[in-house]
């Protein structure tokens, strides 16, 4: 656990922080350490403890790289995996492969998540992980958050980000109504795997789909996400369910019973991919907070990396006086929305064809018949490389 006191007095004769990070994933992370080094103290809340795993295809892609360069992550050293092709099946046998644009690197969250923790107690944020937010309230334009630490239970901030996935804490300002759609169920462990190290693969089954790629160490990323309704048929048996569901497609069937495990599975249900609001309260959503993407995207993590660019960008327009906090939410929301609401709005697409096994081989072949489509596809649901902050 990093503790450190960089901050300002507060009109209640404690250490006032600039910034509090509810949440302490990739978005949650990063959005420290750009602050950090812009100059502004920070105190970021995780209710786990540094490092576990979590569902995602630890796919990462590389408009991603500058800034994870200028963050220090060793690539090179670490021989993390560059994946640069696609392959995507279908249980009819059919299946498809192309060159990957723009490509991506392989890397757990287990690995990634703690190297930016560390980097981010060494650069002088104060990390409070093992530790639950219980509620927000606002003083005098400011925010006081109360937590379950032993030593920090009160913490006043100027501006709160909240970073905390799919799931919002359960606080008045942050809850949603009206959430309709489909519940999905994700699912994710490691194993060995004898696939080419420079290929991700997606796999269709009956009520979903299992992505696998490299990641580091020699490892291989195998993570599924399938309607909640089937896991309940199963009772919410996992072994069952794949048996049932995703032994359907013969190569997911031989990936599940001879690639052998290297972690148990890890999962999380209630995943859903509508449209969510992205700052309420005076409070910054990031990541999957402000809007999830459908994981057959491939962008996801790319997206908490620029989402925490973004709103950091403003926060330090606001604590060096040049952006009024009034003004601080709309502006990250027309931000956000030129960034990410037309990849969304795609990825959304390309789901709710996964759903549909029809639909995705038709779908299949038309990319083996017109190749631009899926580069046109990938390329609606990818942007530039995010740009390394500039202050």
């Amino acid at each position: 656990m990093g503790i450190s006191l960089v901050g300002h007095r507060s009109k209640k004769d404690g250490i006032m922080k600039d910034l509090a990070i509810i949440g302490g994933g990739l978005a949650g992370l990063i959005a420290g350490l750009i602050a950090r080094r812009m100059g502004h103290s920070v105190v970021l809340y995780e209710k786990k403890g540094y490092p576990f795993h979590k569902v995602c295809g630890e796919y990462l892609s590389l408009e991603s790289e500058p800034i994870l360069r200028w963050l220090g992550l060793p690539i090179e050293e670490w021989k993390l995996p560059l994946l640069t092709q696609f392959r995507i099946t279908h249980p009819n046998g059919r299946e498809f492969k192309a060159q990957l644009p723009l490509g991506g690197i392989g890397i757990s969250r287990f690995t990634l998540d703690h190297f930016l923790q560390a980097k981010l107690m060494e650069e002088g944020g104060t990390v409070l992980d093992n530790t639950r937010v219980t509620s927000i309230s606002t003083l005098d334009n400011n925010h006081i958050i109360i937590s379950d630490h032993p030593e920090f239970q009160e913490q006043e901030a100027r501006i709160v980000f909240t970073a905390a996935g799919r799931n919002r804490p359960s606080f008045p300002a942050l809850q949603e109504t009206g959430q309709t759609g489909k519940r999905y169920v994700g699912v994710k462990l490691h194993v060995s795997a004898d696939i080419p190290t420079n290929q991700i693969e997606l796999h269709h089954f009956p009520g979903g789909y299992c992505g696998i790629s490299a990641i580091e160490n020699g490892g291989y990323c195998l993570c599924y996400l399938i309607e909640e309704s089937m896991i309940k048929i199963c009772r919410g048996n996992l072994e069952e369910t794949e048996q049932r569901y995703l032994h359907q497609n013969p190569t997911l069937k031989r990936y599940f019973t001879q690639f052998p495990k290297l972690t148990e599975r890890v999962s999380t249900a209630g995943v859903f991919f509508t449209a969510r609001n992205v700052h309420a309260d005076g409070m910054l959503f990031l990541g999957d907070t402000a809007g999830m993407i459908p994981p057959l995207a491939g962008n996801g993590m790319s997206m908490a990396i620029h989402s925490a660019v973004l709103a950091t960008n403003l926060a330090h327009r606001h604590f060096t006086g040049s952006l009024g906090k009034q003004d601080l939410g709309m502006l990250y929301e027309s931000e956000w929305n030129q960034a990410f609401s037309g990849r969304l709005r795609m990825a959304r697409t390309l789901q709710s064809i996964m759903e549909k096994p029809g639909m995705t081989a038709l779908s299949m072949a038309a990319f083996q018949a017109f190749p631009g489509l899926f580069r046109l596809a990938v390329s609606q649901t990818h942007g530039t490389k995010i740009p390394v902050p500039v202050w």
